[in-house]
């Protein structure tokens, strides 16, 4: 059955690839990452490679520590769902419509899935600017046909002329314009990931969305109120102001925006790769343009800008094997921590929707968010052994059954008693956005990426059409997170990809800030403690508690049952319902047994129907 048409993320299915799909070739090795740039602030100068960050299960447990072992039979996901799209061949998730029905026709021409993400990310830099971006950066995981996975980062760094003092006026002064941008990451991460594991020219994958900028799209419902949020602080700046208004006003649902400087740009990136962007006359308009307004990225920032490649941090989790991002994301920690936890509490026997279960999932995430921050770190910026030795303490069992205070099954624990020396730290923005693919080859790609908050840093470059990111404001005072010259700041982006037997079983992730890792969590929790299918399992209501402030968050519109929150509230819990959702959650689950796709709409985003493109069944 089709999704109603009051939902707004749109599944693109893409059937057919199986006759004309080409395969990915076998992945090389982890390329020799250079050393981080030399810096007096820099907490070191060694590059952790993509295999030294962790080891693969079981390795992270001490010997003398045993591990619920996974359930036998192994479980079986459930297919289908009444609001779930079949894919036989390829499907596509996205929350913009025109990207969605690009990545499909990349799928439909004989492109894999990494094709389709590339196309898509550009898309979404034309027709969702509140997330999407070339200015902005984040995180993508590939898996190949083969059983590879390789997490691709391309997070910003901070420009060489950065400083704490600098950055804490910035902040000081609203944290956005020019001196809140950090370098882009996410051209130089596209071209990266399909140089290595696409198989389409990079200018056949951009066409679409040069043609976009030029001939111009409607404005959906969705984006014209995003807009409108944003667009006291946008239409201070003049080339913002004339893209996305008219006079004084904003554009409305139905205007067509049109973005030539945009398409300009793109056709460079087209004809000459990331030295269109990085180098060239796009990078010297960026220049220009900081200077002139007391930026700090400058064209020797750009040109020097690396994105890389990465292993993923792996756990398992009853049967399942599970990839996800490691540092510089604290998501992935974060994920995996809880999902630990909480397989060690053996959690999944509460019942769902129980107090029970929703205390020890709590319990288990206010635990990880504290902790997350000792790991959510610029790798390359902290000796490898030192990374390697963090993260198997943080995922090992031995400290999961004994760090203090122990879960309480009665009682809540003040988030106070977890650790000392921790403060609120700042609200990370929910403006991001998160896209999975599929291809007909098993080849998938889980990728979240952001302006920081929403349109970024609120400023264009004159010309170019590049609307770039607030990153910097992602930096904390002072500890692992930082600031230093090069430095990538930490992330809750959480893009992750999940296998059964060696077989692809699920791609998930969200946008939602510091709520991302427990929205996954909750997601994936749902598809195999409790057997919702993916739609269910995305739909079903959610709660947030990240240790500070020491409240649990729920969702206004789409609660727990009540008797569930009153039995939170008895165990000592303080509940506060938010008009806020948790999430966006774009997921697909894929049958172990056939390699059908099944995806989920999240109608957390509200908005008008976004289509589903569909060929064949």
């Amino acid at each position: 059955m089709s999704p109603p048409r009051s939902v707004y993320l749109l599944i693109a299915c893409a059937l057919g690839a199986c006759e004309t799909g080409a395969p990915l070739s076998p992945p090389p090795s982890p390329p020799t990452l250079p050393a981080a740039p030399s810096s007096p602030s820099a907490t070191a100068s060694a590059v952790a490679s993509a295999a030294s960050l962790l080891p693969p299960p079981p390795s992270y447990a001490p010997p003398s520590y045993a591990p619920p072992p996974p359930p036998d039979p192994p479980i079986a996901l459930h297919a289908g769902g009444k609001r779930a799209v079949r894919g036989a061949a390829g499907l596509v998730a996205t929350v913009e419509t025109n990207a969605s029905r690009i990545g499909a026709e990349v799928l439909q021409r004989g492109g894999n899935a990494v094709d389709a993400a590339v196309a898509i990310a550009f898309a979404l830099a034309v027709t969702h600017p509140s997330a999407g971006n070339i200015g902005g950066g984040g995180f993508m995981l590939v898996r190949l046909a083969s059983g590879e996975t390789r997490a691709i980062d391309f997070r910003e760094i901070a420009p060489a002329s950065a400083t704490i003092e600098k950055n804490q006026a910035m902040l000081d002064a609203g944290g956005l314009g020019y001196a809140s941008a950090g370098v882009p990451g996410t051209v130089a991460g596209m071209t990266l990931a399909l140089e290595k594991y696409g198989t389409r020219p990079l200018a056949e994958l951009l066409a679409p969305a040069i043609a976009l900028a030029k001939k111009g799209h409607k404005l959906g419902q969705r984006q014209a109120l995003v807009l409108g949020w944003s667009w006291e602080k946008l239409r201070k700046d003049a080339a913002a102001r004339a893209i996305w208004g008219h006079g004084k006003a904003p554009h409305a649902r139905g205007d067509v925006v049109k973005q030539p400087d945009l398409a300009r740009t793109l056709e460079a990136i087209a004809r000459d790769g990331r030295k269109g962007f990085y180098e060239g006359w796009v990078a010297a308009a960026i220049d220009k343009a900081m200077r002139a307004h007391g930026g700090l990225l400058t064209a020797a920032d750009l040109a020097g800008y690396e994105a890389r490649v990465r292993e993923p941090l792996r756990f398992s989790y009853r049967g399942f094997a599970v990839e996800t991002m490691p540092p510089p994301s604290m998501g992935g920690v974060a994920f995996a921590e809880i999902m630990l936890a909480l397989e060690r509490q053996r959690a999944h026997e509460a019942p769902v929707d129980s107090g029970l279960s929703l205390h020890l999932f709590v319990e288990a995430a206010r635990r990880a968010y504290a902790e997350r921050r000792l790991a959510g770190v610029d790798p390359d910026f902290r000796p490898p052994d030192e990374s390697r030795a963090l993260l198997a303490r943080l995922l090992g069992g031995e400290h999961l059954e004994t760090r203090k205070p122990a879960v309480d099954r009665d009682h809540a624990t003040p988030s106070t008693a977890i650790a000392a020396g921790l403060d609120d730290a700042a609200p990370e923005s929910p403006q991001t956005t998160h896209f999975s693919v599929v291809d007909a080859l098993g080849n998938a790609v889980s990728c979240t990426y952001t302006q920081s908050a929403s349109f970024g840093s609120k400023v264009v470059i004159p010309g170019t059409g590049v609307l770039l990111a607030n990153a910097m404001g992602g930096f904390s005072p002072s500890g692992p997170n930082g600031l230093a010259p090069g430095k990538r700041m930490a992330s809750s982006m959480t893009p992750t990809i999940v296998t059964q037997g060696g077989r692809l079983a699920l791609v998930l992730g969200s946008p939602g800030g510091d709520t991302i890792p427990n929205t996954v969590a909750q997601v994936f929790r749902n598809l195999v403690d409790y057997g919702m299918s993916i739609d269910e399992a995305v739909e079903h209501p959610r709660v947030h508690h990240q240790y500070l402030p020491d409240q649990v968050r729920v969702e206004r519109t789409n609660p727990p049952p009540r008797a569930a929150l009153a039995e939170l509230t008895r165990l000592g819990h303080v509940v506060r319902a938010d008009a806020a959702a948790l999430g966006d959650a774009n997921e697909i689950l894929v049958e172990v047994g056939t390699g059908v796709a099944w995806g989920a709409v999240d109608p957390r985003e509200g908005g008008e129907a976004r289509g589903i493109a569909r060929v064949g069944r």
